[in-house]
């Protein structure tokens, strides 16, 4: 009987695990949502420069394709109550986020640069809103890179443990 509770309590913890990661997923397409707003609030500011308002309505464009193609998570939800299942969807999320990061920061840094025109107007000269630009791609980029490690060595713990329980149990 013990045992059995010990299983369910770490079968709770990993589904409590695995739904912050599929949170975080949520949490990516709600930020793509609020760089469409700001391009949007951006094109409207800048109405009266056609270039600008093109330019930040092909970033919008951008955003809106990644999130229909990259970051749609339908498919991962932790509906059943099994281990078995429970590792189906986080076989499911890495394929999501292995995905995700592949295209992630082509359609960011795209995003972006197409702010060049409307940011470079609030700097001295264009060099140096370029350069600022170029500057918060390669933050972007370092955070991100952190990220996806800490949430693939979560998944890969979460793997290993259900794994290891599962060989337990069928002994």
């Amino acid at each position: 009987m013990k045992k059995n509770a010990k299983h369910h309590d770490s079968f709770e913890a990993q589904t409590k695990t695995f739904n912050k990661l599929l949170k975080g997923a949520k949490m990516a397409k709600a930020s793509s949502g609020i760089l469409i707003v700001l391009s949007i609030v951006l094109a409207i500011a800048s109405r009266d420069n056609v270039m600008n308002v093109m330019l930040l309505l092909m970033g919008v464009l951008a955003i809106v394709f990644f999130i229909d193609k990259f970051l749609s998570i339908k498919n991962i939800v932790q509906k059943s109550y099994t281990q078995t299942t429970l590792l189906s969807s986080i076989t499911k999320l890495k394929v999501y986020m292995a995905n995700r990061k592949k295209y992630e920061m082509y359609f960011i840094a795209f995003w972006i640069l197409t702010l060049i025109p409307s940011a470079a107007k609030h700097f001295e000269s264009n060099v140096e809103g370029v350069i600022a630009i170029l500057f918060y791609i390669f933050v972007v980029f370092i955070f991100g890179n952190l990220a996806y490690k800490k949430s693939n060595q979560q998944i890969a713990d979460l793997e290993q443990t259900i794994e290891a329980e599962m060989r337990l149990l069928n002994k």
